[in-house]
Formats: structure tokens, sequence, C-alpha cells
């Protein structure tokens, strides 16, 4: 059996081909610190953790002492000047951490745009499962490693996971909600999973921006007024379409996530593990951090042309 066809949730690395570059631990430091806005380049998972918890004992220490400082009597202006450091320490510290983030994510072969998953419910989860990975062991177009030659051959190590359109991503999450006898790739659904949580929190804000516009007007003498009730026969309307779009936002969610455990060798029962609270959403998030299966599965199609299939 190849290694790729074996059961993995970390990828090992294939022992055929080159192996990342042994960065010493003053070029990790010269990596984080002095190269943070060096985008285009790559950074191995050693240097990504190893500046990750150099920048968290830093950040502890700058905590312990602004505590110090402004709970002991000394003078204002060195209080002032210990907050101005601090904040300065700070702001390189989350410079540095999104360099080095983004230079992960290529290793990874991941656009460094998906750092903006971070700020997502379980896609926070699904960029700490990528920056756990190994380096793919292939030239990405992002560059090269910051402080060593090393290249990996062309398409050497090469996934062959179907890569979606944008269009056939979106289509498929909300346009084939019932098709669940398929199957769907993690990028598929976690990007159809962000943009559909994007969608809502800004339809959630427009509901609460139109109640305040259409209804900040009028006092609660004034409600039994011709406006207002016009004013309020729009607004539940409106509220009507706010909850039929939450409810296909819904279904929509249900079938990618049947279909990505599908492609993750699961059976779509599964997803009753997220009714669980806290526990069970845990469980079914680290079932669909999974990669897909390469062998075939029961559900074994995608929702898309084949010929589109890789790229």
């Amino acid at each position: 059996m190849c290694i790729r066809d074996r059961y993995y949730f970390i990828k090992p690395y294939d022992e055929s081909l080159p192996l990342p570059p042994a960065e010493s631990f003053a070029q990790i430091l010269n990596e984080a610190y002095l190269h943070p806005f060096n985008w285009k380049a790559r950074t191995t998972r050693k240097s990504f953790w190893w500046s990750t918890l150099i920048n968290l004992v830093i950040g502890i220490l700058c905590i312990l002492l602004g505590f110090y400082a402004f709970n002991q009597n000394i003078n204002p202006g060195i209080r002032i000047v210990d907050g101005i450091v601090a904040a300065v320490v700070y702001l390189w510290l989350f410079l540095a951490a999104l360099g080095q983030t983004i230079r992960r994510l290529h290793d990874v072969g991941y656009s460094g745009y998906w750092y903006w998953a971070a700020f997502t419910g379980y896609g926070a989860m699904f960029l700490f499962y990528l920056e756990l990975q190994p380096s793919v062991q292939r030239q990405v177009k992002w560059g090269k490693y910051l402080f060593s030659d090393q290249d990996y051959p062309k398409g050497g190590a090469k996934s062959n996971v179907p890569v979606p359109t944008i269009g056939q991503i979106l289509k498929e999450h909300f346009f084939d909600c019932f098709k669940w006898d398929a199957r769907s790739t993690r990028t598929s659904f976690w990007v159809g999973t962000a943009i559909s949580q994007v969608i809502m929190t800004i339809g959630v804000f427009a509901c609460y921006l139109l109640a305040f516009m259409l209804l900040a007007p009028f006092s609660v003498t004034e409600f039994d007024s011709g406006d207002a009730k016009v004013i309020g026969v729009i607004f539940i309307i409106f509220i009507i379409f706010f909850i039929a779009a939450a409810i296909w936002a819904f279904l929509a969610q249900l079938g990618h996530t049947v279909r990505r455990l599908h492609d993750a060798g699961f059976n779509g029962g599964w997803w009753w593990l997220g009714v669980i609270p806290y526990v069970g959403q845990l469980l079914l998030a680290f079932l669909l951090f999974h990669p897909t299966v390469q062998n075939e599965v029961k559900w074994d199609k995608y929702l898309f042309d084949p010929e589109d299939r890789i790229r």
C-alpha cells in the first residue's frame, strides 16, 4: 500500500522526496522578526511553531511588566513610556505572527488569504489544523524558503484531489442542498462555509439596521398611526424573508457537511454529532478536517464536471 492510500490526520513526509530545510534558531528569529512583510515565501513547521512559542513568551513578559509598572508608585511619565513600548512590541509581535502564518500556509500549499479563516468559528480550528501539517514536497507559486536555496521538483508529491472553482463551490453550497449522495472536497466545504457565514452576518446586521431606521423615528404613542402600521408590515415581511434565508442557509450547510463527511470516508449520519453542545461540535469539526480519501468510497462522485476536477 503506498503512503497516500493510508489513513492519516497529519500527513507524513514522503521519504523519497527532499525534506524541508533545517533552520537554526538564529535563522528562525531573523525570519520571524526581521522579515514580517516578506509574504512571498514559505516557512517550515518547525520555524512557525518555535516563533509562535517565542511570541507567547514575549507577550506574557510584556503583560507582567505592564502590571508591575502600573501598580507601582512610579513616575506617570514612565508609565506612559511603558505603555507606548508595550503597544509597539505587541504590534510587532502581531506582524511577525501574521508573516509567519502566511508563509506557513504557503508551505502547506494554501494561499495566505486562508488567514481570514481565523475570524470564522470552525475556520480558526481549520487554520490550526493547516499549521500542523508538514511542508508539501513540491514547488509552490509563492516562492522558496528565506534562508535556504533548497527547492522541490516540479509536481513532486502533487495531490490529485479535485479543486473546484469559486463558481462551482457557490453552486454546490447554495443550490445543491439536497444532493447528499455525493462527496465534497475540504476546500469546497470550508470556502462555502466561510461565504455562508459572511452572508448571514451581513444579513443579521442589515436586519438590525433596518429595524433601527424604520422604528426609531416613532415614539411609543405613534405606533397606532397609519405610517407606523405600513412600516410594521414591511418589517414583518423582511423578517419572514430573513427567516426563509436562514432556513435555506441551514439546509445548504447540512448538505455540504454530509458530502464533506462522505469525502473523508465517514457516513453522513455523523452530522448528528454537531447537535451535542461543545464536545459533539468539536468532534464533528475534527471529522470535517480530515483530508479527502484517495481510494473509492460508495458516494464516489463530485458535483462538478470531471474535466474540471483537477487543475
